[in-house]
C-alpha cells in the first residue's frame, strides 16, 4: 500500500534503512501504525548504573549516557525536521526498583544516579518526560503476580538467560523477580501510554520479556546499556 504520510514514508524509506541496529518488533503492525499518528509517544527504559563502585554516581563528561543522549537528541531533531506537524512525547523510565529491589544496589546510590541523570535529559532533551519506575509501583503489582503464575510465558532459554545473568552479576538478584518485573512494565507501559519503545540495550535482551511492545534499535552498539 502506498505510505499517504510524508513523513512517515521518509523514516520508513530513508532514516531505519539507514540507522536501525537491530531489526524492529512490530514494525508494520506497531511502529508504522503509530509513526502515523498525530501525537508519537516514545518510551525509553534505563537501568541503574551498576558500577558505581569505580564510576561513582556522578555524569561527567566523557561518560556514555552523554553519547546516548547527544544521540537521541540528534534523532529526535531530525525526526521533527522530516516529520513537521507531529507532536512527539518522549518517557525515559530509570529502573530503580530492578536497582534496589532486585539486585541491592543501595537506595541513595540509585536515587543519586537518577537525579543527575534527569537533569542531563532536561538539558540535552528539553520536555522529555523522566519518570522512575517506583513510582508505578503499585499499579504494576497485579501485572506481577499474573506473571510470577507463568514465567513459562517467556520461554525457557529467557529464563535460563535471566539466571546466568543474575550469576554473573554477583549481587544476589532474583532472577524470577526480574523477568516479572520487565513483564509487568510492559504490560503496564503499552496499556497506559501506548508506545514505540526506543531501546538502549541489544534485541535479544528484549526478547520475552517485552512482549508485543512496538519496538526500535536504533543505538549504535558501542552505546548499548549506558548504565554498565
Amino acid at each position: 500500500m502506498k505510505e499517504r504520510d510524508p513523513g512517515v514514508k521518509w523514516f520508513n524509506t530513508i532514516f531505519y534503512p539507514k540507522t536501525y541496529t537491530g531489526r524492529a518488533v512490530r514494525y508494520e503492525d506497531g511502529v508504522l501504525p503509530r509513526l502515523r499518528q498525530a501525537e508519537v509517544t516514545l518510551f525509553t527504559p534505563w537501568g541503574p548504573r551498576y558500577s558505581w563502585e569505580t564510576r561513582g554516581v556522578e555524569i561527567k563528561d566523557g561518560d556514555k549516557e552523554l553519547a546516548v543522549l547527544r544521540f537521541f537528541a540528534s534523532m529526535l531533531e531530525e525526526w521533527k525536521r522530516n516529520m513537521p506537524g507531529k507532536k512527539f512525547r518522549w518517557l525515559f523510565l530509570g529502573a530503580d526498583l530492578y536497582g534496589t529491589r532486585i539486585n541491592h544496589l543501595p537506595e541513595w546510590v540509585v536515587r543519586e544516579y537518577f537525579t543527575n541523570l534527569k537533569k542531563k535529559i532536561s538539558a540535552l532533551l528539553p520536555g522529555v518526560e523522566f519518570h522512575c519506575w517506583s513510582e508505578f509501583d503499585r499499579q504494576a503489582e497485579w501485572y506481577r503476580e499474573w506473571a510470577l503464575q507463568d514465567l513459562l510465558i517467556v520461554g525457557r532459554p529467557v529464563i535460563a538467560r535471566a539466571h546466568q545473568t543474575a550469576r554473573a552479576m554477583k549481587r544476589g538478584g532474583d532472577a524470577q523477580q526480574y523477568l516479572a518485573e520487565r513483564l509487568a512494565e510492559a504490560r503496564h507501559v503499552e496499556g497506559v501510554i501506548h508506545p514505540i519503545k526506543l531501546s538502549c540495550v541489544a534485541r535479544h535482551k528484549d526478547h520475552g520479556v517485552d512482549l508485543a511492545l512496538p519496538r526500535l534499535y536504533l543505538l549504535p552498539r558501542e552505546l548499548h546499556a549506558p548504565w554498565l
